[in-house]
């Protein structure tokens, strides 16, 4: 089974693609603070196993 299927299904983990984390490097570099939360609100469609998100880094 692959790795990517497992982690997925029976560990919940959240994949995003196509990051554009310019910003938030520019942020953290700004404040001198590499940590932050990230909050992640899918859009939910009934019956997929995928949805466009809204990521928010809160510093």
């Amino acid at each position: 089974m692959p790795v990517h299927a497992v982690s997925l299904v029976a560990m919940g983990l959240w994949l995003l693609d196509n990051c554009d984390l310019e910003a938030c490097a520019t942020t953290a570099a700004e404040l001198g603070q590499w940590d932050f939360q990230l909050a992640v609100a899918p859009v939910r469609f009934a019956g997929t196993s995928g949805s466009p998100v809204n990521p928010i880094a809160t510093f």
